[in-house]
């Protein structure tokens, strides 16, 4: 689990704190999404997160499994390989979905606990989020 909080927002951005495994006593990360430019990224990392480079072999092998099991249900949107490596933060990256899903519905997170599942990435998701409908 990662929570977060909503620390400030103004007109230009939204400031986030993260917190690994909801420890808030161990110290925070700062998610910071940036409302001109469309973008938002993990500008410091919690103390309790950990971050690793995936190599593009490790993510090819995952895609061509998918592939595999959406080949044998018929199915033809495949995931594409990759040729470059993707640099991971584990709580983070779950805390930037979660805030991410909120501002698609037009919403300012306040303050949210978010079950980690799955990884996910952060590469141009935010540009398909209009921030001005809110």
């Amino acid at each position: 689990m990662v929570t977060f909080r909503l620390i400030e927002e103004d007109e230009q951005r939204i400031v986030y704190w993260y917190f690994p495994e909801g420890k808030e006593d161990k110290g925070h990360g700062v998610i910071i999404v940036d409302k001109i430019q469309e973008e938002i990224d993990i500008t410091e990392v919690a103390p309790d997160d950990f971050e690793r480079d995936i190599p593009a072999e490790e993510l090819n092998e995952l895609a061509e499994a998918i592939n595999k099991m959406k080949r044998e249900a018929g199915e033809t949107d495949f995931v594409e390989m990759t040729t470059e490596s993707e640099h991971s933060i584990y709580y983070g990256d779950h805390a930037v979905r979660e805030i991410i899903k909120y501002l698609r519905k037009g919403e300012v997170s306040q303050k949210r606990d978010a079950d980690v599942v799955l990884k996910d990435t952060r590469r141009s998701v935010l540009k398909e989020v209009s921030l001005d409908n809110r």
